[in-house]
């Protein structure tokens, strides 16, 4: 007894008549294509899984460390205002105020500390010496221990605003990131979702069931590109194109070439979104620029970023307590 067409294998197809060489060829690459397409649909999958844990681990910590950040600059902008601070070391609590905001103020308006900074603006006044800053005379009793005790204090307040700008960096990079991707994906999804109106047009359907039938999936496809579902657009682009039907149905060799120039286009879609994803995953938790990462070993990746940033946090809200001693800001201020 033979086998019915219900009963074919997945991949399978009917071709009418004895198919000729040129048939075939475009079979087998039909049969080839499905499964890349559905092998990048897993990666791609993947992928938006990791990125989602990523930010479910990362972006909470990421947010307390802004605030952190931001309460930092409070707490230096109030040690600035305290008596008993040379003009030096005003001036470096100038500076680090003014640059810390700048960076914060990169990643969100705050007109508290866009104040802030305007208030700590360059002064030229500012580097002018008053006469308990002026430099020792020379001969003075001290004089080397003096200046080297300045070149110290210079060097650690410069590690301390290199360390601030780096933390700051690396917040308004990912930042950029962010809006770079978006942008990318709205292109991407809107090249996608012409597709699938330009297939359907359920408006030139003479047939009224099958005009239901195309109006419904648009009706999803409007939906899934206000989601920013890719996955979903490509899936309906299938069913629009009516690609599945080549799967156990027989067609001819102009309309399976049609099929296999829709799945080529969907291979392409997918492999772009994959490794944007990954660049985008790599970019976020630094690591260098390349491709081939499986998704499975960025889960390491992720809680090591996620470990580091806490770290810096639990850094950054003790230097915060300790700004609060005058004391403690002064010798800070000398390393």
């Amino acid at each position: 007894m033979g086998m019915s067409r219900a009963q074919l294998p997945v991949g399978a197809s009917i071709v009418r008549g004895a198919p000729g060489p040129v048939q075939e060829q475009a079979q087998s690459r039909f049969d080839a294509l499905v499964q890349e397409v559905a092998r990048w649909r897993a990666a791609v999958q993947e992928w938006k899984d990791r990125t989602t844990r990523y930010h479910q681990a990362v972006e909470p910590v990421r947010r307390e460390l802004h605030a952190a950040w931001r309460q930092w600059v409070l707490a230096l902008d109030d040690a600035s205002l305290q008596p008993g601070l040379s003009r030096t070391e005003r001036a470096r609590l100038d500076e680090l105020v003014r640059d810390t905001a700048a960076a914060l103020l990169e990643l969100d308006d705050d007109a508290e500390l866009a104040a802030i900074a305007s208030r700590h603006a360059e002064d030229t006044a500012s580097a002018v010496p008053r006469q308990d800053d002026a430099a020792p005379p020379l001969g003075g009793h001290g004089l080397l221990e003096d200046l080297a005790q300045a070149w110290e204090q210079e060097a650690a307040a410069a590690a301390a605003q290199r360390a601030a700008w780096a933390a700051q960096r690396r917040a308004a990079s990912a930042a950029k990131r962010r809006k770079k991707e978006e942008q990318e994906v709205s292109q991407s999804l809107r090249d996608v979702y012409r597709r699938v109106a330009s297939a359907l047009h359920p408006d030139r359907e003479p047939d009224a069931q099958r005009r239901a039938h195309k109006t419904a999936l648009m009706q999803h496809a409007n939906q899934a590109y206000a989601d920013e579902d890719l996955l979903a657009l490509l899936e309906l682009q299938l069913q629009a194109e009516q690609v599945d039907a080549a799967r156990a149905a027989p067609v001819d060799g102009r309309r399976l070439q049609h099929y296999v120039t829709v799945l080529q286009e969907q291979v392409a879609e997918l492999q772009a979104e994959a490794h944007r994803l990954e660049a985008a995953f790599r970019a976020a938790t630094g690591l260098p620029a390349g491709s081939g990462l499986q998704p499975r070993k960025a889960d390491r990746v992720i809680s090591s970023e996620a470990q580091r940033l806490r770290g810096e946090l639990q850094d950054v809200r003790r230097q915060v307590r300790s700004l609060t001693d005058l004391d403690a800001v002064k010798a800070w201020l000398k390393g």
